[in-house]
């Protein structure tokens, strides 16, 4: 059976991406510790961040609850990169017959500039190209050029064969899926509705944002309360 490198070669993965996916993971090994991480492939992998939790996010641009999320997973991806709480890696997953050509284009503009903004910018726009069938290369590079998207041809294959890896070792059969590694520990999270949740809960857990209002809101109500322990002078008419 095909590698997913060479589906990603060929462009696409059939309809049955499910069953066929399902047969190539069952013949990997799993577990957390046997996969290189994004830390050792920053050159590479479209990767954002440094923090300690690992979150791989797999998404394909013809995913219709993949699009539908996105207006409320930009927020929570920018927060919980942007003060040090993640180490973000996007991965598109081969489940439709442009995926490839989509992919190779997000890549080619991470060449330009390898920034989050620009990578949620270049998602954005691959989406709305998605949805609206923007699916000739001409077409798609003035589409990209008119949001403001640079691109910059470059050899995406070592993306595709970590890409790949990760497929296999985090044994993913559908999208969207995230997979959040802590502490050795590595937790799967399927659909939409999962993977929102299980962001904000690390939002509300280890957020630093969260943390320190939530450190001023306590220390706010230990003075309100230290306040209201002592005797208070009321003038006329208060």
């Amino acid at each position: 059976m095909k590698s997913l490198i060479l589906i990603y070669k060929e462009g696409y993965l059939r309809k049955k991406f499910e069953v066929a996916l399902l047969a190539i993971l069952l013949s990997v090994h799993s577990g957390v510790g046997g996969l290189k991480t994004a830390r050792g492939a920053e050159n590479h992998l479209p990767s954002f961040g440094s923090g300690s939790i690992e979150v791989r996010l797999y998404t394909d641009y013809f995913c219709s609850p993949c699009r539908d999320m996105e207006p409320s997973l930009e927020p929570l991806l920018i927060d919980l990169v942007k003060d040090g709480t993640i180490l973000l890696t996007f991965v598109d997953t081969p489940t439709g017959r442009y995926t490839s050509l989509f992919a190779k284009y997000f890549l080619y503009g991470l060449s330009e500039r390898k920034d989050l903004d620009y990578a949620i910018l270049a998602r954005k726009t691959l989406f709305e190209a998605a949805e609206n069938r923007v699916l000739e290369k001409e077409r798609l590079e003035n589409l990209l050029g008119r949001k403001g998207i640079k691109f910059k041809v470059a050899d995406v294959r070592p993306v595709f064969e970590f890409w790949n890896r990760y497929l296999k070792e985090d044994q993913i059969r559908s999208t969207p899926s995230c997979v959040i590694v802590h502490e050795n520990q590595k937790e799967v999270y399927k659909g939409s509705l999962e993977v929102l949740k299980a962001l904000e809960n690390l939002k509300e857990k280890f957020g630093k944002k969260h943390m320190n209002s939530g450190k001023a809101g306590e220390a706010k109500k230990a003075e309100m309360g230290e306040n209201s322990a002592k005797p208070r002078l009321v003038k006329r008419g208060e």
